[in-house]
């Protein structure tokens, strides 16, 4: 998951029932309302929406330039993911990337597929 400037692996994030950040805790067991989410989950403020396209491009462009690099450290590099970063004021938004090889934490042949959560 990726908060602010953060990576975290394996960890759960409440939000509140108007959609705010409230906790981010290790993961340990599944809790009541748990939703889980397939891929590297990315929170952001509701004007990432309109910047998405250019997002998806500056990942590809991010994850092509440099083989090591990891979705998820692109993510939390990336210019448009930074401008959209969430808060634990405001609402936000839930969008995750699933196409997502885990034996090597980069994109599965290539392909990005986001998906908005919330």
């Amino acid at each position: 998951m990726c908060y602010r400037r953060s990576l975290l692996n394996k960890h759960i994030l409440y939000l509140t029932f108007d959609n705010k950040v409230d906790n981010i805790l290790p993961f340990q067991r599944e809790v009541s309302l748990t939703t889980f989410c397939e891929g590297v989950l990315f929170v952001v403020s509701p004007g990432f929406e309109q910047e998405k396209e250019e997002f998806c491009r500056i990942l590809r462009e991010q994850l092509s330039g440099n083989p090591l690099l990891t979705v998820g450290e692109a993510i939390i590099h990336n210019p448009v993911y930074l401008r959209n970063m969430a808060d634990d004021i405001a609402p936000c938004s839930l969008y995750t990337v699933t196409s997502i090889n885990w034996a090597t934490a980069r994109l599965r042949d290539d392909e990005l597929t986001l998906v908005k959560v919330l």
